[in-house]
């Protein structure tokens, strides 16, 4: 779906449909909206005020109501945004996503959309006012929300061939889903708004387009996305450099962890290191790491069934992490040096896994006895952040991984943990994900949980007390790897990273979560 942006009036627009809100609560419409009704002879305001059992303008409800010849558009689509006093980037977002949605089940290709929001300035409606409604932030805030809810996974449904499907695979200009819309047009009734829009829709469409992308990674089932795969994906990238470790230099320096997990697989392994670097000076450098098990069977700690199925999705981590590469090397203006580490490999059952009971050395010198093959990401993450370390000593690193059910127990699908070094990290990044539409809650790492991981025979273990703070322990266990002093963050987002049901700007499968948070948190957005 392209989205544009055009100057006029919307009711006087060339589309199949025109997308227009209501505020929960409000008797007549405002702004763009009203002027649509008026051009409907009051028809918005007849039909929705006969419907108030049906649509009340709560936050993503949509009507679809025809407009009998009176407009070009066949239908004018409206969107509740919920309540204006508290009108925010969710709230916005949440409701495009909606409209498009709507939109799709219409089977139309082209639509035009108001931006939700610019017309409650000035109005008599409160709230929501002044810089929070600029012309660029609402427009990147649509931007996101359409093509977050016009999402859909479909590479592996149709006539492609497999080989074909596995080619075009991660290529976003593919017609690899959504609902058929071609074209979305935000139309603005100034023309002096329209370079500010402008450059919003560019920041919205990387965010959306690259989310998106990771959802297309996750959702992918593991005889396509193997390590090679992303291996070749990270290859592939333009305006970054990529340097990729295989198997024999991961073993020849020293990584015991992850050369303990991946060598139960007949699949290879990889350490993947992107990197972008600004055209000027640096403000600060960040890297990134990600957890890429592209399949986790629990290795010899077996997985149930029921737990196994989905286990695809083990490489949320990495698939956040390379497509928010991708994202910043082709919008090229961000002034953070960003450096992003993908560990990736299998946890497979095989005469050559790792036993219950093995002692191997990580990369940082630690003795570590594995007790539970199943805990398999902080083996390959505690390998990755050494090196990630050593190779660019960044002012900031972050690592985001599947890592825990105890995670999924403790905050469900809504929110991810998030633990680490240090407060201000800690906080900025949870206020990247609150303007991102991604929660994260703060758990603590109390030296008391560090006797979860106390061994007799090693310096720690990989798997901690079980029912006891297993998110903690799993993030105390990645803090013995972090330099003193080093401002770190773990995001376990074992929860959020698959969802079971639809909301609007998230359908069921792969969320892509944690893009958004990074690149809000790498660009500072508001």
């Amino acid at each position: 779906m392209q989205i544009e942006v055009a100057q006029g009036d919307i009711s006087q627009f060339k589309a199949e449909a025109i997308i227009v809100n209501w505020v929960e609560g409000a008797a007549t419409p405002a702004g763009a909206t009203a002027s649509v009704d008026k051009a409907l002879g009051g028809l918005l305001t007849r039909e929705l005020q006969t419907l108030p059992q049906v649509f009340k303008g709560k936050l993503g409800e949509t009507c679809v109501l025809p407009t009998y010849g009176q407009l070009v558009a066949r239908y004018v689509v409206v969107v509740g945004l919920g309540s204006v006093e508290a009108l925010n980037a969710l709230q916005l977002r949440r409701a495009s996503a909606a409209a498009i949605r709507a939109c799709g089940k219409l089977k139309v290709k082209q639509v035009a959309s108001l931006l939700h929001g610019s017309d409650l300035n000035g109005s008599d409606l409160q709230g929501a006012g002044g810089a929070e409604n600029s012309p660029e932030r609402l427009a990147r805030l649509l931007a996101e929300g359409a093509l977050l809810g016009d999402y859909q996974f479909m590479l592996r449904k149709g006539k492609k061939t497999a080989e074909s499907q596995k080619e075009s695979a991660g290529n976003e200009d593919e017609e690899l889903g959504g609902h058929g819309l071609e074209t979305l047009t935000i139309v603005a009734p100034q023309a002096e708004q329209l370079k500010a829009i402008e450059l919003g829709l560019g920041l919205g469409r990387m965010i959306g387009v690259h989310t998106n992308l990771a959802r297309d990674w996750v959702n992918d089932s593991a005889n396509y996305v193997t390590p090679t795969f992303l291996k070749t994906q990270a290859q592939a990238l333009q305006g970054v450099t990529c340097e990729v470790l295989d198997f024999d230099q991961i073993r020849k320096l020293g990584m015991g962890a992850f050369e303990l997990v991946a060598k139960g697989s007949d699949e290879p392994p990889y350490l993947i290191h992107l990197c972008y670097k600004p055209s000027g000076k640096a403000s600060k450098k960040v890297a990134l790491v990600g957890k890429g098990v592209t399949f986790d069977s629990g290795g010899l700690s077996l997985k149930p069934p029921a737990s196994m199925e989905l286990m695809k999705m083990d490489m949320a981590g990495a698939a956040a992490v390379l497509a928010t590469l991708k994202a910043i090397s082709e919008f090229k203006n961000l002034d953070v040096e960003v450096h992003g580490f993908i560990a990736t490999c299998e946890n497979m059952p095989s005469a050559r896994s790792s036993k219950p009971g093995d002692v191997v050395t990580a990369m940082s010198g630690k003795t570590i006895e594995v007790n539970n093959t199943d805990a398999e990401g902080r083996l390959i993450l505690c390998d990755a952040l050494t090196y990630a370390q050593q190779q660019t000593d960044p002012d900031e690193l972050l690592d985001l991984a599947t890592l825990t059910g105890a995670c999924v127990t403790a905050l469900g699908k809504v929110a991810a943990g998030i633990m680490g070094t240090s407060d201000d990290l800690i906080n900025r990044v949870r206020a990247a994900g609150e303007q991102a539409g991604e929660k994260l809650w703060q758990l603590p790492l109390y030296e008391e949980y560090q006797s979860f991981l106390k061994s007799d025979i090693a310096d720690l273990i990989n798997s901690g007390s079980k029912g006891q703070a297993g998110s903690s322990a799993g993030g105390m266990f990645l803090k013995a790897f972090v330099d003193k002093n080093r401002a770190w963050a773990h995001l376990d987002i074992a929860g959020p990273a698959w969802v079971t049901s639809d909301v609007p700007e998230t359908p069921k499968g792969g969320t892509g979560f944690g893009v958004r948070t990074l690149l809000y948190y790498l660009y500072n957005l508001n």
